[in-house]
Formats: structure tokens, C-alpha cells, sequence
């Protein structure tokens, strides 16, 4: 699909974190699982019945390894369009997680409290929904062309025809 063309039937798109943030996480995680090592490793040469403890240790912190590696391959889903509407996932403070396009009366760009800019989806009775676009990355205004394209859409606005 290219800008500014809508199918008739639009595939849902799924937007996750951007890998800037995932990596960030990674890190955090990894460092986590270094300082678990050594404790395991600690545990292991005490002997005794701290070796128990230390096999413990050491199975969690492999599954936390793979389950880091595993985030860093498929990092966490945050919001998917659809041809009726868009469902969060993951982000805190979200607001409203979900809503059908005819629900929607506005999208606007606001700074958010943190610094930075919120995509802030206004739905009826006053409802919203605020997604930061830290979060998206370059990912970002790709996500704000698709919403204002799937609410055309989703209101049967066509893009004017070029003049002749």
C-alpha cells in the first residue's frame, strides 16, 4: 500500500517497541543475569545444601536469559490497527486500550509530561487514549499516516483526484 492509497481491505498492523528501547531493556536484563550468575556461582562452591539453592539460581537466571533473547527477536507488541479499530497492548497509562474507528473524533500530537510527544486519540464522551511516541521510534509517523488513513477509511473520505 502506498501513501495515501486504501485498500478495500486493509491487513492489520501491528506496531511494537521501538529496538533502541528493547536493546535498552536487553541491557538492563543481561546485567540482572550477571549479578544472578554470581550469586549461583557463590551458592555452588559453598556446598552443602546452598548448592540446591545455587542450581535454583542458575536455572532462572538461563530462563531469564532466553526469554530476554526471545523479547530482543519479537519485541512487545504495543498497538495493532484494524479495519474496525486499534487495541493497545503493554503500554501503561494508555487510557482507553481499545476503540472502533467510528468511535474516534480527533488525533492530535501533545507534549507529554515526561518531555517528549503523545499521539492522543480522542474518542466520544470525552474518552482517550495517549500512546508515547518515544515508544515507536522512527516507527512513529508511520503509525500516525496509517491511523489518519484507516479513519478515512473507516468514514469513507477518498483522497481528492489530481487536477487535469
Amino acid at each position: 500500500m502506498t501513501h495515501g492509497q486504501v485498500t478495500d481491505a486493509m491487513q492489520p498492523t501491528t506496531y511494537r517497541l521501538t529496538l533502541v528501547l528493547a536493546l535498552r531493556l536487553f541491557g538492563i536484563r543481561m546485567m540482572v543475569a550477571a549479578v544472578g550468575a554470581v550469586v549461583a556461582a557463590v551458592l555452588l562452591t559453598i556446598g552443602g545444601s546452598a548448592v540446591i539453592w545455587g542450581i535454583v539460581v542458575s536455572v532462572l537466571v538461563a530462563l531469564l536469559v532466553v526469554a530476554s533473547l526471545v523479547a530482543l527477536r519479537w519485541p512487545p507488541r504495543l498497538i495493532t490497527l484494524t479495519e474496525v479499530g486499534y487495541r493497545v497492548h503493554r503500554v501503561r497509562g494508555a487510557g482507553v486500550r481499545a476503540g472502533a474507528w467510528a468511535q474516534v473524533e480527533r488525533v492530535d500530537d501533545k507534549p507529554s509530561p515526561e518531555g517528549g510527544t503523545d499521539l492522543v486519540i480522542g474518542l466520544e464522551h470525552g474518552r482517550t487514549t495517549r500512546l508515547p511516541m518515544l515508544l515507536f521510534g522512527l516507527r512513529g509517523l508511520e503509525l500516525q499516516r496509517e491511523i489518519r488513513e484507516r479513519l478515512n477509511a473507516a468514514h469513507g473520505y477518498r483522497p481528492l483526484p489530481p487536477a487535469v
